[in-house]
C-alpha cells in the first residue's frame, strides 16, 4: 500500500525500450538498484514501468547499452498538476473538498457503546444527549473525564466505564456488576396469603402463619390460605390478645387456564409478481434525496432498505449515509384457511401459550386445543390444566381495640 502511494505522489512512467543491448540494460538497472516493473517483452520491444527519479538516472546506462527509450504515458500526482495547472476551478474544490473533510472532522458524528448489558443502548444514548452530548457536537466540547463520572453515578450498577473520543466517534466501553449492588430489604408486614384464583392445593408448607386450607382442598379466589392473624388464647380458651405476622408459605395448586383466540376465516394471500425496482438515497445530515421510479399507478409494491454509514476509516465516520431501496411488485386475494393452515395456526398459540406458563414457572399436566368454526370467523380453544405455585400476599387490616378509660365513682354517704 504504501509503496502504491509512493509511485502515485511523486509520479511513474510507462516506457517502451529498443535498441541494441536491451538485456544489458536491464541488467545494469538491477546492479545500480532503479526499480523496473511488469516488463513485457513484445517481440522486437521491451515494454515497462519505472519511477521519475529512477529515469533521471539512467541517461549513463542508455548510452552504454545502445538503447532507446520513448515515454508512452506518464502517472502520478506531478503530472496530473501539470495537466491541470490552468483549471482553477478544478483545483479550488479540489482543495474544498479537503476543507470540508477537515471540517467534518472536528464533530462527532457516531456514539459507540461496548459491554452493555443490563442497560439497553437508547437508553445510554438518551441519557449522554441530556448531558448535552450528541452527534454533530464539536469534540472539543467533550469531557470524557465527566462522562465516565455521570454514568457510574447515574446508573448504580456501571462499575466501570472508560470513554474515549477517536476519530469522529466517541468509544465508551462498560463494565456492569454482576452482583446485587444492595440486598433487598426483608418485607415484614402483616398479611395474609390468599388465592388469586379458583384451584385445588396439591401441596402446602406454611413457615409464619396459620394455615387455614389442607391439601385438597378446593379454594376459590381471594380466599384466605394463610392468616396473618394469631390469637393468644388464655387458660379459659379466651382471645387474650392477638398478634399480626407476615405470612410466609410454600402453596402449589391444581389449576386451569382457558384461552380463546378468533381469526377471519379468509386469509389474505400476497403474491409476487416478479417484478422489480431498485432505488438509491443519500441521506446528508437531516436532508435526504431519492433516486427510484415511480410506481405505476394502481399497483402494490413492498419495498426493503438497507443503509450504511459512510467513513473513510475505521474510526473517521461521516454524517452521510447510503442505502438501496428493492421494490418487490405483489397481488394480494383472500381464500378459506386450509384444514393443515389451522392447525398449525393452533399449534403456534398453543406453544405461545405454553411458552408464557412455562416463564412462570407452571407445569403443564394436561393440554386440549379445539377448532371451531362459523360463517365469518374460525375460534381457537386452549385449555391447561397445570400444577403451580399459588397465593399472593395480602396486607391485612390491623384491629386495634381501645382500652376503657378507668373512672373513679365515689360514693357518698349522706
Amino acid at each position: 500500500m504504501l509503496e502504491w502511494l509512493n509511485r502515485r505522489f511523486f509520479g511513474y512512467l510507462f516506457i517502451e525500450m529498443s535498441g541494441f543491448s536491451p538485456e544489458r540494460f536491464l541488467n545494469m538497472c538491477t546492479v545500480h538498484e532503479i526499480e523496473l516493473w511488469e516488463v513485457v517483452n513484445s517481440g522486437q520491444t521491451y515494454q515497462f514501468f519505472m519511477t521519475v527519479s529512477g529515469f533521471r538516472k539512467i541517461k549513463p546506462l542508455v548510452r552504454k547499452s545502445k538503447v532507446r527509450l520513448r515515454i508512452l504515458k506518464k502517472f502520478g500526482l506531478p503530472f496530473f498538476l501539470y495537466r491541470n495547472k490552468r483549471r482553477k476551478f478544478y483545483a479550488l474544490g479540489f482543495l474544498s473538498f479537503f476543507l470540508i473533510l477537515y471540517s467534518l472532522s472536528l464533530f462527532l458524528w457516531d456514539i459507540e457503546f461496548e459491554g452493555n448489558r443490563m442497560y439497553t443502548y437508547d437508553t445510554l444514548l438518551k441519557y449522554c444527549e441530556s448531558e448535552q452530548i450528541r452527534y454533530g457536537m464539536q469534540k472539543s466540547k467533550i469531557d470524557c473525564d465527566g462522562l465516565e463520572e455521570s454514568l457510574r453515578t447515574a446508573f448504580p450498577e456501571i462499575t466501570w466505564v472508560s470513554a474515549r473520543v477517536s476519530g469522529t466517534r466517541l468509544l465508551v466501553k462498560i463494565k456492569e456488576n454482576e452482583v446485587l449492588s444492595e440486598i433487598p430489604a426483608k418485607d415484614e408486614t402483616p398479611c395474609d396469603i390468599v388465592a388469586e384464583k379458583d384451584g385445588v392445593i396439591t401441596s402446602m408448607i406454611v413457615r409464619t402463619g396459620v394455615p387455614m386450607v389442607a391439601v385438597g382442598d378446593t379454594v376459590t379466589k381471594g380466599q384466605i390460605l394463610v392468616s396473618g392473624t394469631l390469637p393468644v388464647i388464655g387458660d379459659s380458651e379466651e382471645i387474650m390478645n392477638t398478634h399480626y405476622v407476615h405470612s410466609d408459605a410454600d402453596i402449589r395448586a391444581r389449576t386451569e387456564y382457558h384461552y380463546t383466540r378468533q381469526i377471519p376465516m379468509y386469509r389474505k394471500i400476497d403474491v409476487e409478481t416478479g417484478k422489480v425496482r431498485k432505488g438509491y438515497y443519500i441521506k446528508v445530515f437531516e436532508y435526504s434525496f431519492l433516486l427510484m421510479r415511480p410506481r405505476p399507478e394502481g399497483t402494490s409494491w413492498k419495498r426493503t432498505m438497507e443503509e450504511e454509514q459512510l467513513h473513510l476509516f475505521e474510526n473517521f465516520y461521516l454524517p452521510i449515509y447510503t442505502g438501496t431501496i428493492t421494490g418487490k411488485e405483489f397481488i394480494s386475494y383472500e381464500r378459506p384457511y386450509k384444514d393443515e393452515e389451522k392447525k398449525e395456526l393452533a399449534d403456534k398459540f398453543n406453544k405461545d401459550y405454553e411458552k408464557k406458563l412455562l416463564e412462570k414457572g407452571v407445569q403443564i399436566l394436561e393440554n386440549h386445543v379445539k377448532i371451531l368454526d362459523n360463517e365469518s370467523l374460525c375460534q381457537f380453544t386452549i385449555d391447561f390444566v397445570t400444577d403451580e405455585p399459588f397465593g399472593k400476599q395480602e396486607a391485612l387490616e390491623i384491629q386495634r381495640t381501645e382500652e376503657p378509660e378507668e373512672t373513679n365513682h365515689s360514693n357518698e354517704r349522706n
